[in-house]
C-alpha cells in the first residue's frame, strides 16, 4: 500500500458517512417532524400559524456526524505519520497533525512527535495551511468537533428554512423566500388572512427543513451537510498538498 492510500481511504470513509447522513436527514425532513397550531387573532381577521411540537432529531445522526468528522481529523494525523516515516524519522503517540490559533501554539506542537523528521519542505507546507495564517477556520473546526465529540454527541437542531408555501388551488400556489431560523416551539411561521386560511386550512403548509449545528457548538447554525461536504473537500485539498513528500 502506498503511503497516500491509507490517508485516502480515511477520507473516503467520511464521505460515505456524510453520504449517508445525506439520507438519514432527507429522511427525517420528509417524514414533517413538527405540528403546526393555529392562533386566530380576531382584532386583524388573520390566523397565525405556529409550531405546536418537534420532534427531536435523531441519535442516528448524531453519531454520523462524529464519525465523518473523526475520520476526516484521523487523516490528517495519519498523513503527518506517513511524513516523519518518510523523512526517517520514527512516529510516536506524540505524533499528529497540528492545527493550531496561534504562532506559539504551532511552535510548541512542532517540537512533539518528531515532525521535524518530515521531508524537507513539507514544515514549510504544513505551517503555511495552519488557520493562524491563512485566516480560514475550517481545520480548526473540524478539530474541535472531533474534540467534543470524544465527550459528547454533537448538537443539533432542526432548522425551518421558512420556504412555505400557500395553496390556493390547483396549479395556484404561493412560496415564500428562505429566512432560516431554528425549528421551536411556539415560533410563529406566519399571518396569513383568515378567509385564506378557512379556504384551505394548515394542509397547505410546508415548511422547508434542514439540520443544521446547534446554538452551543463552534459551527452553531450552519447547515450540517453543507459543512460537513466543505469539511471533506478542504481536508482532502491539504492532503493533496503534501503528495509529493510521500513519494
Amino acid at each position: 500500500m502506498a503511503r497516500i492510500d491509507g490517508i485516502r481511504l480515511k477520507i473516503e470513509r467520511a464521505k460515505k458517512h456524510i453520504r449517508d447522513l445525506d439520507s438519514g436527514i432527507r429522511m427525517f425532513c420528509d417524514s414533517e417532524p413538527y405540528t403546526l397550531g393555529i392562533e386566530p387573532k380576531t382584532q386583524i381577521q388573520h390566523v397565525a400559524l405556529y409550531v405546536s411540537s418537534v420532534e427531536p432529531i435523531p441519535d442516528e445522526i448524531h453519531l454520523m456526524i462524529g464519525d465523518a468528522v473523526h475520520n476526516l481529523r484521523s487523516s490528517l494525523d495519519h498523513l503527518v505519520w506517513q511524513l516523519v516515516e518518510a523523512g526517517g524519522g520514527t512516529p510516536n503517540k506524540d505524533t499528529y497533525f497540528p492545527i493550531c490559533k496561534s504562532p506559539q501554539q504551532y511552535a510548541s506542537a512542532i517540537g512533539k512527535g518528531e515532525i521535524n523528521k518530515m521531508p524537507m519542505g513539507a514544515e514549510k507546507v504544513l505551517r503555511s495551511v495552519q488557520p493562524y495564517i491563512t485566516g480560514d477556520d475550517t481545520l480548526w473546526h473540524v478539530h474541535e468537533l472531533d474534540r467534543i465529540d470524544k465527550h459528547r454527541l454533537v448538537l443539533t437542531t432542526a432548522m425551518a428554512l421558512n420556504c412555505w408555501s400557500i395553496v390556493l388551488g390547483p396549479g395556484r400556489e404561493i412560496t415564500f423566500p428562505e429566512t432560516p431560523v431554528p425549528l421551536e416551539r411556539g415560533y410563529e411561521v406566519v399571518n396569513v388572512p383568515a378567509p385564506t386560511y378557512h379556504r384551505q386550512a394548515h394542509k397547505g403548509f410546508k415548511l422547508g427543513l434542514d439540520v443544521a449545528f446547534g446554538k452551543s457548538e463552534i459551527v452553531a447554525g450552519k447547515p450540517v451537510l453543507k459543512t460537513l461536504n466543505h469539511m471533506a473537500d478542504f481536508v482532502g485539498g491539504v492532503v493533496s498538498t503534501f503528495v509529493r513528500f510521500l513519494i
